[in-house]
């Protein structure tokens, strides 16, 4: 679409989208999915906006009525946890090295960063080995550091979606 191509989109009618949850990848956890149980008062409002900036141009169909798209949703989380030890230089106890006496010093680092990725699946045009392509994402983060989990998050939505005038059936 950006190099004159023709805007893939404009072949497209119906889409499909899963509502009740959205995927979770994480290397600290082993939970698949999230639910309104599981973060209060996000996901389905996250998912009602990514919906209704589809729900625009686009027929919201199940699985079995073959949508021509599909909307993938999913938070994605990697926690990293690092030490470092610091053995000093000298002897402990010389006058070189006075500060040796609280050697080893153990420094510790951490990052915990969450980001919300919104992909469209090409599901009506499959390679010739049956795999679909991806056309559209979308990376909102960090999630974590915001203060405003759910308003930030609708606002980088629409954003999105503000970004990419071509998701229209024209």
């Amino acid at each position: 679409f950006i190099n004159d191509q023709e805007n893939i989109f404009n072949s497209y009618s119906t889409f499909v989208i899963r509502e009740d949850t959205m995927g979770f990848v994480s290397n600290s956890s082993d939970t698949k999915y999230l639910t309104d149980d599981d973060v209060p008062g996000f996901v389905s409002p996250v998912v009602d906006a990514i919906r209704n900036g589809f729900a625009q141009d686009y027929q919201q169909v199940t699985v079995d009525d073959n949508p021509d798209f599909a909307v993938n949703v999913v938070v994605l989380q990697n926690f990293n946890y690092y030490q470092s030890y610091n053995y000093g230089y000298g002897y402990p106890g010389s006058y070189y090295s006075y500060y040796n006496y609280y050697y080893p010093v153990v420094t510790t680092y951490y990052s915990n960063y969450i980001t919300l990725l919104i992909q469209v699946v090409d599901a009506k045009n499959p390679n010739s080995n049956n795999e679909y392509s991806i056309i559209w994402s979308a990376y909102i983060g960090d999630l974590n550091a915001t203060l405003d989990l759910k308003g930030k998050t609708l606002e980088a939505i629409d954003q999105a979606f503000n970004q990419s005038p071509y998701i229209k059936k024209n």
